[in-house]
């Protein structure tokens, strides 16, 4: 079968495909190579911390977020590796997931594994299984966050003068969304792209923001051609 390009005179053909295939899996495997060796005392260190469990968790969850089947089939410590090479949001929780660790050695972490300089993670705690997909921009400043949760990039979460919000179990916060206030997103509840919550929303329940209104529509004789 043949696949066509944005060039019509030109086709791509599956051995072509194949070829692509073959060194993208040779560059990913040379790259994770070069991580296992990179990520050790970022690893040494998790797994003599209490949060070891707890990134654990996270590890599997962001596979299964993921999905990519090539990266599911390896072994715990490459995709750890993996993750902490190619993900610096997946950095940022684990320097989150570590704040047992004396402070000196957190300092020495951190320089040593850059996180997001744009992800904010202000939360009195955090349950496993935290995901956070992209990150860039995005503050959460919360109470509590249960496990198995989803957070995309651009999202504010945070308070004003009467507290900051809880999030349940299985909650998933969409890009550009903002959740103000002592409010709880309850289990399984999910926050729509662009959405604003300043009200509990119920357990398994979906909020969305409204679609984009004209305000003022063109003279007809101006409108464009």
């Amino acid at each position: 079968m043949r696949e066509r390009c944005c060039n019509p005179d030109v086709e791509w053909t599956a051995p072509f495909r194949t070829y692509d295939d073959d060194m993208t899996r040779d560059r990913r495997t040379t790259l994770l190579t070069l991580a296992r060796v990179w990520a050790y005392p970022l690893w040494f260190t998790v797994n003599r911390s209490d949060a070891a469990d707890v990134v654990t968790e996270d590890v599997d969850w962001w596979m299964s977020c993921i999905d990519d089947p090539d990266l599911s089939a390896l072994d715990h410590y490459s995709r750890f590796a993996y993750l902490s090479g190619a993900l610096c949001e997946f950095r940022t929780l684990v320097h989150y997931r570590l704040r047992s660790v004396p402070w000196p050695l957190r300092v020495l972490l951190r320089k040593l594994y850059p996180p997001e300089p744009t992800l904010t993670l202000d939360v009195g705690s955090i349950g496993p299984a935290f995901f956070i997909q992209h990150g860039v921009g995005t503050i959460v400043a919360a109470e509590s966050i249960g496990s198995h949760c989803w957070i995309n990039q651009q999202v504010t979460i945070g308070h004003n003068t009467r507290g900051r919000p809880t999030l349940g179990d299985h909650v998933r916060v969409g890009a550009g969304a903002v959740v103000i206030g002592p409010i709880t997103l309850h289990d399984c509840a999910t926050i729509g792209v662009n959405a604003t919550v300043i009200h509990d929303v119920p357990a398994g329940a979906t909020v969305v923001a409204p679609t984009a209104t004209i305000l003022n529509r063109p003279a007809t004789g101006d409108a464009p051609a």
